[in-house]
């Protein structure tokens, strides 16, 4: 008897080099990767579904992945695709309003497939709040910095006499974009100059943690249950002691074991928060205690396979077709 290759639709970046080790992967296994970007919607992507008995009915046609069912897919993988890109014939308010239209349209569509999700996007959405990841881990069992959220100059000033050395880091956007290119806002050491003036503060919300000392770093990327722990040895400098993306260079990768407590402890956010997939950052201080800092849903993973030779990409694709194999 025959069975059909199962579906997989890929949502990213036409340039995600990630994604094209996971598309390989899902090949080899026997599935059929249908890859589309919303960036080509809807110039380069169409839609056409219409409501049935059984959900949705119809799908996608795309320059790049052709004819897609959606009664075909068996999972759905999202990484980071672009933004939706419209006639530049529309004004401004046309654009803006064409945006809203397929956000809840086209999203919409797809976030109500009954399929196998890595991530779903409402669950990664949701993940993406770090006031509310912080406070999970805790009940967890992970252990996090001390934290401070406010916009109070006075907060941070009696934060940082009661806690020593203080961080502070982006809530959610770590790239600034202008009209002179992006910039990547680092994690930053409070100095006392910074204590000085703290004028700006009151302008927006701000992230304040304690500067936990470390031995190293890890980056904890889990597929499923499996997980993929590297050992990121940062040197001695001072700022990648703050912030290890200052100096990728300089890195020393090794492969390490997850210990129990924190596997146990991972699991069980990943479970609460309904994800299939989470990039982890961990601490571990001098007394070997591995501190969580945040779970990226959509995190980076690719360079960490290639420094380390951990097979997340196969892991990505044995979980997208467990459900046919």
């Amino acid at each position: 008897m025959h069975f059909p290759s199962p579906g997989v639709l890929i949502v990213t970046r036409r340039d995600d080099v990630s994604a094209d080790h996971v598309e390989d992967a899902i090949a080899k296994r026997g599935g059929c990767p249908y890859r589309v970007d919303t960036a080509d919607f809807p110039q380069r992507l169409q839609l056409g579904v219409e409501l049935a008995e059984s959900g949705w009915r119809g799908g996608l046609v795309s320059c790049s992945a052709g004819r897609v069912s959606l009664g075909d897919l068996a999972s759905v993988y999202v990484r980071r695709p672009g933004p939706f890109q419209f006639s530049s014939s529309l004004t401004p308010a046309e654009r803006r309003h064409a945006g809203h239209e397929a956000r809840y349209g086209l999203g919409g569509v797809l976030m109500s497939l009954a399929v196998r999700w890595c991530n779903h996007p409402g669950k990664s959405a949701d993940a993406a709040y770090k006031p509310t990841q912080l406070a999970a881990f805790r009940d967890c069992g992970l252990r996090v910095p001390r934290t401070l959220i406010t916009n109070r100059a006075d907060d941070v000033r009696s934060f940082v006499k009661r806690v020593g050395h203080v961080v502070c880091k982006a809530i959610v956007s770590e790239v600034v974009r202008t009209t002179d290119g992006s910039q990547v806002v680092y994690t930053h050491l409070l100095s006392n100059d910074d204590l000085a003036d703290l004028r700006g503060v009151h302008h927006t919300a701000h992230l304040f943690q304690e500067y936990v000392p470390k031995a190293f770093e890890v980056r904890l990327t889990v597929v499923g249950n499996e997980f993929f722990a590297a050992k990121i040895d940062t040197g001695s400098a001072t700022s990648t002691q703050v912030d290890w993306r200052r100096d990728y260079d300089s890195h020393v990768y090794d492969v390490i074991d997850t210990p129990a407590e924190i596997r146990s402890a991972v699991t069980a956010y990943l479970t609460n928060a309904g994800l299939a997939f989470g990039a982890f950052d961990f601490v571990v201080t001098p007394d070997h205690e591995w501190v969580a800092l945040e779970c990226n849903p959509e995190g980076q993973w690719g360079w960490i396979e290639e420094n380390t030779g951990l097979p997340i990409a196969d892991a990505i694709a044995r979980y997208l077709l467990q459900r046919t194999e």
